[in-house]
């Protein structure tokens, strides 16, 4: 028992010394935009929003823009629709207009608008999709074919769930595992009871968070915690009902106990992996 105490200990001080104090940390969504068959010359690209979400937060700073590129983006405002980067938004969105070294144009922030249409204007004049798309995911990846004028590739929201479902999942039965078979409980006669219940658990997490795992984290460390309170102590008490009356091997005092250390520990552990778990998204 010695082991297992010094074992939840270091977890939960890994969980305690992770930095909380600014009101600005943690990942941000963000949007990269891959466009084929880009028009020749200088263009800009950006995000049209409807006119009524408009802002005045100003993302273009004292950056020299080209009047005529910024006017051919500006000219979608007579048809209801407004250039997130170009005109303005409510909260600051990062990004620029022209690509990056690599060709990708990159959007992000707060001010990243979760509805929008892509738009370009270069020197064969300006245009934008008909179809509007909609984030589902934290880290959204699209393509963009200029030639056509449309969207042909985006991050599904369900890649992001499975992902994030992995990375919340695996930690889980790694670390309860162990901790099963540290408080004497039989893993042949046992892990039918385990497997299960953490994976219904695990299901219910992200359905009440509806694939929003990293969306969670925010940009305040403390309200991360506080989204998770709520499933977690459901969790916790599902978990123990069910461990209580099904684990066998041991009596209901030692069940309860394995129940309730083994879910702090993991939601402890769970913190650990997230740095990788963005790096997948972000890739998907």
């Amino acid at each position: 028992m010695k082991r297992i105490r010094a074992f939840v200990f270091t977890l939960l001080l890994c969980l305690a010394l992770m930095p909380a104090a600014s009101a600005d940390m943690g990942p941000k969504p963000s949007l990269t935009i891959q466009v084929k068959n880009a028009p020749e010359g200088v263009y800009y690209l950006d995000l049209l929003i409807p006119e009524e979400k408009r802002g005045d937060y100003d993302n273009l700073g004292d950056r020299d823009y080209d009047e005529t590129l910024l006017a051919g983006l500006r000219g979608w405002e007579g048809e209801g629709w407004h250039p997130a980067f170009a005109g303005g938004t409510r909260a600051p969105l990062f990004g620029d207009l022209v690509p990056g070294e690599d060709g990708l144009h990159r959007f992000g922030y707060h001010g990243l608008p979760e509805t929008f249409r892509v738009a370009v204007s270069g020197p064969e004049g300006s245009r934008a999709t008909e179809q509007t798309f909609t984030r589902a995911a934290f880290y959204t990846n699209l393509v963009y074919d200029y030639e056509s004028n449309t969207i042909v590739k985006g991050t599904a929201g369900w890649q992001a769930v499975a992902v994030q479902f992995l990375f919340t999942l695996i930690p889980t039965l790694v670390v309860e595992g162990f901790l099963l078979l540290a408080f004497g409980f039989r893993w042949r006669e046992n892990w039918r009871v385990f497997l299960l219940a953490n994976l219904a658990t695990q299901a219910g997490l992200h359905l009440f968070l509806r694939g929003q795992l990293v969306g969670a984290i925010c940009s305040y460390f403390p309200f991360y915690l506080l989204i998770l309170a709520l499933p977690e102590l459901v969790i916790l008490l599902a978990e123990t009902a069910v461990y209580v009356k099904c684990l066998k091997g041991r009596g209901k005092g030692r069940r309860a106990a394995y129940a309730v250390t083994a879910n702090l520990a993991s939601l402890a552990a769970g913190f650990l992996p997230l740095g990788l778990m963005v790096q997948v998204l972000m890739r998907l």
